[in-house]
């Protein structure tokens, strides 16, 4: 009994240490994430599976911009295209050439990769924010409901230079930069999008 009341004295004892610690990361988090008002590179995707055997890799290039508008583009092994303008997501698949449209706002519903392109402080009510070290924060969405169970973002010199996302099948994936840019606003014709006439369409919103 007398272990037992210890035990819970000391949890009533951590839990506001707790509390202050993952909002002092979350903060930090938001300082870096505020510095990154454009952001492009190109990218290294690795997926593993649970066990850790590579899935699947890719490699293209990564476009983003304040607010909410995001450019993903694979080169290898598929030319694909996923474009967030904002309202709606755009995936374009050239090889079948087709188009599925989605509601931007559903799409990223309880999935932190929100947080590198939104401006509304309310988003950030939904995640947690541990911090591993100044370089590397993880978030993870408080609902656990989402696709994406957890996301760690990896700066350097404060710019972001990597992400490993945890998906709700337990597979990971490890996207690394490189040719980073954070200067240079991007052309605003990357974040739209024409669809030629041969393109069969699949709009869900």
């Amino acid at each position: 009994m007398k272990k037992a009341c210890l035990l819970l004295f000391s949890s009533m004892l951590l839990s506001p240490l707790t509390v202050q610690a993952e909002e002092n990361s979350q903060t930090a988090l938001k300082n870096l994430l505020a510095q990154m008002t454009h952001y492009s590179a190109s990218f290294q995707q690795t997926v593993s599976d649970e066990a850790g055997d590579i899935v699947h890799e890719a490699t293209g290039t990564l476009t983003m911009t304040r607010p909410d508008k995001l450019r993903w583009e694979t080169a290898y092994p598929d030319e694909t295209l996923l474009i967030a303008d904002g309202d709606a997501v755009w995936n374009i698949d050239t090889f079948v050439e087709q188009v599925t449209i989605i509601d931007q706002t559903q799409a990223i519903a309880d999935n932190p990769v929100i947080l590198l392109t939104s401006n509304d402080p309310a988003v950030w009510n939904d995640f947690t924010v541990s911090k591993a070290s100044d370089d590397i924060y993880t978030v993870t969405p408080k609902n656990g409901e989402g696709q994406i169970q957890s996301l760690t973002m990896r700066f350097n010199d404060d710019i972001l230079a990597s992400l490993e996302m945890l998906d709700a099948q337990s597979q990971t994936s490890n996207l690394v930069f490189s040719s980073i840019n954070v200067s240079d606003e991007p052309d605003s014709s990357l974040f739209t999008v024409t669809i030629p006439d041969t393109y069969m369409i699949d709009d869900q919103r």
